[in-house]
């Protein structure tokens, strides 16, 4: 049986509140963000994952933009 052991890290209020806006930012649990930024940093992560505009292709852009497929004439519209 494994065992687990919590280790508490102490920490500033700035930093708690920085972990908690990097959360919500990323839409990531504090905890995820604890364990990512500790590989790439809390501006490094805020960066990669922060929320930015998606902009997703719908289904007819997508296969518009594979090659050698012909669409029928009633998706160009």
């Amino acid at each position: 049986m494994k065992r687990f052991s919590t280790i508490p890290v102490p920490g500033s209020p700035a930093l708690a509140k920085d972990l908690a806006a990097t959360a919500v930012e990323t839409d990531l649990s504090q905890a995820d963000v604890i364990r990512q930024s500790l590989k790439l940093g809390l501006p490094a992560l805020r960066a990669r994952l922060g929320n930015r505009p998606l902009r997703r292709l719908s289904l007819v852009e997508h296969f518009k933009r594979l090659k050698g497929l012909e669409l029928p004439p009633y998706l160009d519209e």
